[in-house]
């Protein structure tokens, strides 16, 4: 494909209603973005009290001791199962050397 003086482009009005759309839709979210990036900046710096810090410490400290009391009570259940598949080779060797 050759493209010259002569090319023909055929654009229908469809599309350049899309193509003006688009483009007014993507400089008016820049435009916004760019006013509220300026707003941001005339607010005060963002302060993180020690009430927050111990609020996320304290949940952090409760998720991981209800992880840990998860964790051993599989333990607890994995010990008990092994408990039981030992005995039932147990009696299963029973069984046969009688």
């Amino acid at each position: 494909m050759k493209i010259s003086e002569s090319t023909e482009f055929k654009i229908d009005i469809k599309t350049v209603v899309s193509i003006i759309v688009i483009t007014s839709m993507f400089m008016t979210m820049y435009f916004t973005l760019q006013s509220d990036i300026e707003d941001a900046k005339k607010l005060p710096e963002a302060v993180i009290d020690r009430i927050e810090y111990d609020l996320k410490q304290k949940w952090q400290t409760e998720h991981i001791e209800g992880l840990e009391e998860k964790v051993d009570e599989l333990l607890y259940w994995a010990r008990k199962m092994d408990g039981k598949i030992e005995s039932g080779i147990c009696l299963e060797k029973q069984k046969k050397n009688k």
